[in-house]
Formats: C-alpha cells, structure tokens, sequence
C-alpha cells in the first residue's frame, strides 16, 4: 500500500541521517581538531593585496620585506642578508613541510595513512631527482640541500653509499629502504618484462642508464595516483566524493599533459610506440577512462587531442587555446600554457572543498593551494629580478586561491 512504502522509505531516510550523523561523530572525535588547525592555517593565505604589493617593489630585497609582514615572516628573518630566488623558494616550502609535520604528528589512522599517501608523490620526485644526479656524479650534499622538504625521509641519505655507475644497485636500494619502494618495484618489473631473458648484464646496465628520468617520475606517479584513488574510495562519503572529482580530474590532466607532450615525440607518437609506451604513463581512472582511452592514445596532432576530449566541455575549452605544440612560435612567456589552464581548473576544485566539513579532502586541498601560492609568489619574484614592466602580461599569470 501507498503507507507501506511512504513507511519503509521513511524509515531508510532515518537510518541515513543516523549513519550521517554516527560518521560525523566519530570524525569529530579522531580528526576534528587536525581538521580545525587546517581551516585555521586557511586564513595565512596572501592576500589579493599582498600580490598587489609584491608586483608594486623594485628589488628582491623589497619583495622579501612585504612577505615578511605575512605568515611567511618567521622563515624570511634578518639572517638572509642574499635575498634570491632559490632561497625564497627554498623557504617558502619550509614553512610548508613544517606544517604538514606538525599535522602528521597530530593525527590517528586513517588519516595517518592518507597524509603518509600524499607526501609519496614528493618522495617520488626527490628520488628520481636524487638518483639522476648521483648518475651524473652531483655532489651528494647539494642535491639532499635542494630536494623537496615534502618528500624528505632518512632512508634517501641511503643512495649516497651507491656506487654511481652500478645502476641496477641505484635503483634496488630504493626499492629495499624507501617507503616508495613498491612502486619502483613495479616499475622495474613492466621494464624487465619488455626484455629477452638472455640479457646480459651489461645490457641491463645499459638499460637503466638510458632511462630518462621524466620517463621514470611520470610512471611512478602514475602508480601513485591508482593507489591513492584506491585508498580513497574507502573513505567517508564527503572524503570520497571530493577526492574521486579531484584525483579524477588529475589522472585526465596527466593523461592530456602526456598525449600533448608527445606529440611530435618520434619516441612516444610512433605507431608501435602509442599503445605501449603511452600506456605506461596514462593512469587507468579518470573521466577519461576507459570510454576515449583508445582514441586519446592514438593521437598525432594537437587538433586529433582536442576532437578526443570533445565531449566533456570542460577539456574542450581548456585545450581550445594551447599553443600547438609542433609550432614552437607560439609559445612565449605571456600565452596561457597547457599547465596554467589545469591550474586554473585546480584551484577552483581545492578552493570548493574548504566548503564541506568532515572530511580529509581539505588536508589535499590545502597543500596543493599552498603550492600554488609558492608558484605565484617565485614567478613574481623572477619578474621583479628580471624587472620587467608593469605592461607585460606576465604580471598577471598568477591564479589566487578562494577568489570568485
């Protein structure tokens, strides 16, 4: 009967909200404070008009006395008598790596092992960095000074004791002491299965040295980027709907960037190299996947990669646009890029998960729009240094967190 059925709907509506409000209950009591100090570091975001005064100053050193009246002062003290670029940048991450250690220390499982998943893809580009520069015999001191504080753990000192020219030891050191060592692993595993089982040794030797390092990073983050989604899909509701649109949108940007990237790439573009090649660095989610999965990977020309992604809007204004990549002419420092366009579209997504409560997605979001800011306080920096004028359109490439 017509009671019957409003009767059970209702009750499943009751048992919902007991659900909703039993996991926001136990939200509160294991990550409601971490979650307060996230929201509160919100408000250390500059400020439209900080930029604006940024843009405003005629040195380095003027540039470095308007950030030192933000949150980023305690970093940018008096000792720093050689304000430059690297140093600025070096700081400004600092302040960054100092905070999400201070969250990690604060938090329980399984927000533990979410925030331990986040700083993978950091650890990933410090080891590629790290073992590209033994390969190349940089001095070991220089390349741990300039690797990412995000991505720092004690067991990357442990590379330094590899001998530069052993590359298959290079790389199972990583694999036995780091906490990305399965992802190597992996790796390493699709490289050698490609191979004839009589390969010598010498040709394994050769193998790994040839390696380009891009090659190595994009893959790796590729792996990262399946297992976090993984991860997440056991998350709470809001957790799970923030990061499934955020790490879906992500993968299809890896996945444009590497089509986009290739074209023109004898290597990548090459028939035989399409499929198999383009397969390793594309990761198997997004909105993407699998429905035009087989035609993105196919494509040659900057024109075939936007009929592919036609259908959702969103890429097809975003590779409206581009510069085409097999015409180097129009590419300058002022045109809107492919990366600024997923930037943009970036900071709108983190920016709307600070309006949910609840959940682990504003952890993500905070560190990727930090990020941003650092990108958009070093490329004024340059432009200050380089001092460009006011009329260059340059001046205007950055992207503000939290503004309409």
């Amino acid at each position: 009967s017509e009671m019957c059925i409003r009767d059970r709907y209702m009750g499943s509506k009751i048992k919902i909200i007991k659900f909703f409000v039993m996991d926001l209950t136990f939200f509160a009591i294991n990550d409601g404070y971490v979650e307060a100090i996230i929201r509160g570091l919100r408000a250390g975001f500059l400020t439209p008009d900080v930029y604006e005064a940024l843009k405003g100053t005629n040195s380095l050193q003027d540039f470095k006395t308007v950030l030192e009246d933000t949150d980023y002062g305690p970093y940018l003290g008096s000792e720093i008598q050689n304000v430059s670029i690297s140093v600025l940048r070096s700081r400004l991450k600092r302040k960054l790596a100092d905070e999400f250690s201070y969250i990690q220390g604060q938090c329980v499982e399984p927000l533990a092992t979410f925030l331990r998943l986040m700083q993978s893809q950091y650890m990933i580009d410090n080891i590629v960095n790290i073992i590209e520069g033994v390969k190349n015999r940089v001095d070991f001191d220089y390349l741990i000074s300039q690797a990412d504080p995000l991505g720092v753990f004690p067991e990357l000192k442990a590379i330094k004791s590899v001998d530069p020219e052993n590359y298959s030891e290079l790389y199972s050191t990583v694999l036995i002491d780091t906490p990305v060592g399965p992802y190597f692993m992996k790796f390493l595993e699709n490289v050698m299965e490609a191979l004839n089982e009589n390969i010598s040794i010498n040709e394994i030797q050769a193998l790994f040295r040839d390696i380009q390092p891009e090659f190595i990073r994009t893959s790796l983050k590729k792996m990262w980027l399946e297992d976090f989604y993984e991860f997440c899909q056991q998350m709470n509701p809001i957790t799970k709907e923030f990061m499934e649109d955020i790490l879906k949108f992500e993968a299809d940007c890896k996945t444009i960037q590497v089509i986009y990237n290739s074209i023109g790439n004898k290597e990548l573009s090459s028939a035989a190299n399409r499929s198999s090649k383009r397969k390793q660095l594309c990761p198997s989610l997004g909105y993407l996947y699998p429905d035009v999965d087989k035609d993105i990977a196919n494509v040659t020309t900057i024109e075939g990669l936007r009929d592919a992604v036609r259908h959702i809007q969103q890429y097809r204004e975003m590779l409206r646009d581009v510069p085409d990549p097999l015409k180097r002419e129009e590419f300058s420092a002022d045109v809107r890029g492919l990366d600024d366009m997923m930037y943009e579209e970036e900071v709108r997504k983190y920016s709307l998960a600070f309006e949910e409560q609840a959940h682990y997605a504003v952890f993500y979001a905070y560190m990727k729009l930090k990020e941003q800011e650092i990108r958009n306080v070093i490329w004024l920096a340059e432009m200050v240094a380089r001092k460009l004028p006011r009329s260059n359109k340059g001046w205007n490439k950055i992207l503000i967190p939290f503004q309409p």
